[in-house]
């Protein structure tokens, strides 16, 4: 028999804070969520970490994690851009200069 509580991998993540990002947005939709590897000891987890949910709510927590994995692939594909109050070029998937703080000009980050 299924169980709707039985928890299954939604995402696997690169490092450990995507996962907690992750855990995060599903938890602001009332979808609650657990990050594996978030107790490991030691630094170097033996296997990425994963957000799981309980089965039940797989079918409203997919669209949030593919929204999620489209919104990171379009930031990382975002040209270099110039600092406008330092001078200093900013890798394209970055909102805030490295080297002083300020905004991307036209953020949503304001």
């Amino acid at each position: 028999m299924d169980d709707p509580n039985e928890l299954i991998s939604v995402y696997e993540a690169e490092n450990v804070t995507d996962a907690h990002f992750v855990r995060d947005l599903l938890a602001d939709e009332g979808i609650q969520a657990v990050v594996t590897e978030e107790h490991d000891p030691i630094a170097l987890p033996i296997t990425p970490p994963h957000v799981l949910v309980r089965k039940a709510d797989l079918e409203r927590a997919q669209p949030l994690i593919d929204r999620f994995d489209e919104d990171q692939v379009r930031r990382a594909e975002r040209p270099d851009w110039i600092c406008p109050a330092c001078g200093a070029t900013v890798v394209g998937a970055f909102d805030e200069c490295d080297v002083c703080g300020a905004n991307r000009p036209g953020s949503e980050v304001e």
